[in-house]
């Protein structure tokens, strides 16, 4: 029995300090070419019910609801859902920053999951724009933050890869 305690504590001792020698930062960052100039881009960015249109979360849950309050659109607008199925979630986000035709900034809140920051980033280039989306967290001292920031660029990559065509879609159509 003792071997056994012993084992277990070794375990545990290896994964807390693996786990605090991890990275404190996350960024993950997935980008795409829109055939629209970054003025026509823009405004499905800068306000989040068009952002609704085309997150990948948006469908996930038919029955999350949305609440839409500060400013109609840009720095202060805030979105706020409820979901009951995991892969939803629940939590807020707010425009903290934006910059016409360049970039909109939001402040992540997943409640006890944690903060984050988001930036949508408009490049012109030959015949189009490209929008580059990233996630950036802090990862506090708690271990198990950081060993699941291992996992956040296989979690949320090809979620941000999905919302950009998404986007690229809708605004190609409606342009």
């Amino acid at each position: 029995m003792k071997i056994l305690l012993k084992i277990l504590i070794t375990i545990v001792l290896l994964f807390v300090v693996t786990g605090l020698l991890l990275p404190s930062q996350v960024h993950v960052e997935r980008s795409i070419h829109i055939d629209a100039p970054a003025v026509t881009v823009f405004p499905y960015l800068n306000d989040l019910r068009a952002f609704n249109r085309w997150s990948p979360w948006a469908g996930r849950d038919p029955d999350a609801s949305y609440d839409f309050s500060g400013a109609e659109s840009g720095v202060g607008m805030r979105m706020r859902w409820y979901s009951e199925q995991p892969d939803a979630g629940s939590g807020s986000l707010v425009i903290i920053a934006s910059v016409p035709d360049e970039s909109v900034t939001m402040a992540l809140d997943f409640g006890d999951m944690g903060q984050a920051q988001s930036t949508l980033a408009i490049t012109p280039e030959d015949e189009g724009a490209r929008v580059t989306w990233s996630f950036d967290e802090e990862l506090s001292w708690n271990p198990i933050h950081r060993w699941t920031g291992l996992a956040m660029e296989s979690l949320l990559g090809p979620d941000y890869a999905q919302g950009l065509a998404n986007l690229k879609k809708l605004v190609e159509a409606e342009s």
